[in-house]
């Protein structure tokens, strides 16, 4: 019997998708061109928006906005011509992928950029090549070359280049994103010029330094949402002035 799928109320999702017994699934650059032309042409079809991407030697990343259904109509479209095309390639038969693609909700702004950034950081990880110099991931869309991003969305949060270079710089543990399934500590080590994006884009019209003359209830609410969108209570208290232990009080009681 199969487990549901967790969903996502933003409709983001972070998917993976392995070769069947961990096998190659691309042997060469010709091989990866030709899943990017499937992938581009996959989410087309089931109108999906991809956030970032990242092909490895057996494995492919992909952070994908739309409604789950649709997902899975994409991965199927995805895999399935993809193993299609290797397979009368190589002249092999059977499955190439996994049975099933592994999916992850993305909930907030601040695991929406820790899962990019883990995507990105892969190849660095598996020691195959510098992150910034892979040239199969999504990282240098984001740098003034969009090919199959939307990246505008992503883009608004950091200040400039610099800041999307820097927040690149920090270590993402594998099992902060997907692997696990767990959230919790993903977004430790975000700047806080990021984290200001992120607030900025949460509160509105209300400046982040404003927060602290607002009346309790108004506060604590607003304080409680920065928390949901991902940024630390630290990170909270020198954007916004007040102390940790209110804005802690403020989070242990939003639902009393």
């Amino acid at each position: 019997m199969r487990i549901a799928r967790r969903q996502s109320e933003a409709d983001i999702y972070h998917v993976l998708a392995r070769g069947t017994g961990r096998q190659l699934i691309f042997e060469d650059d010709a091989d990866r061109r030709e899943f990017l032309s499937i992938m581009e042409d996959s989410l087309v079809r089931t109108d999906a928006e991809l956030y970032a991407w990242c092909l490895m030697g057996n494995h492919f990343h992909l952070l994908i906005r739309a409604p789950l259904e649709r997902i899975s109509e994409c991965m199927r479209l995805l895999c399935g011509g993809y193993a299609r095309y290797f397979n009368e390639k190589y002249g092999r038969v059977g499955h190439l992928f996994q049975e099933r693609f592994k999916s992850e909700p993305v909930e907030n702004d601040g695991y929406l950029l820790t899962v990019i950034r883990y995507i990105h950081l892969n190849p660095s990880e598996a020691a195959i090549a510098d992150f910034n110099e892979y040239a199969w991931s999504s990282y240098g869309e984001y740098l003034g070359s969009p090919r199959y991003c939307s990246i505008d969305d992503v883009e608004s949060l950091f200040a400039g280049p610099q800041d999307y270079r820097a927040f690149h710089e920090g270590y993402v543990r594998a099992d902060e994103c997907l692997e696990t399934g767990r959230l919790r500590n993903a977004t430790r080590s975000m700047p806080d010029a990021v984290a200001l994006g992120i607030a900025s884009r949460a509160l509105g019209d209300v400046a982040t330094a404003s927060i602290k003359s607002l009346e309790r209830t108004h506060r604590n609410a607003l304080l409680c949402m920065l928390m949901e969108e991902g940024l630390s209570i630290r990170q909270i208290e020198r954007l916004t002035g007040i102390g940790r232990g209110s804005i802690a009080r403020a989070w242990a009681k939003r639902d009393k």
